[in-house]
C-alpha cells in the first residue's frame, strides 16, 4: 500500500509541477501581450529610426531559467 500511495504522491506532485509551468508560460505570454501592445504603433517612424542609427540592437528577454 505505501508503493501505491508513493505514486500518487509522485503523480500529484507531477501535476502540480506541470500546472505550474504552465501559469507561468500563461503569465509570460500575458506580459508579451501587454509589451506589444504598448509599443508605439508607429510603424513607419520605427522604421526609419532604425535605418538611420544601425547601432541598434533588439533586446530579446530570455525566459526564466526555470520555465521549460
Amino acid at each position: 500500500m505505501r508503493a501505491r500511495t508513493r505514486e500518487v504522491v509522485r503523480m500529484l506532485a507531477t501535476f502540480r509541477h506541470s500546472a505550474h509551468c504552465r501559469r507561468l508560460r500563461d503569465a509570460a505570454a500575458a506580459q508579451q501581450a501587454r509589451d506589444l501592445a504598448n509599443e508605439p504603433s508607429d510603424d513607419d517612424a520605427t522604421e526609419e529610426d532604425e535605418r538611420a542609427d544601425p547601432e541598434t540592437f533588439i533586446v530579446v528577454r530570455k525566459p526564466h531559467p526555470d520555465m521549460h
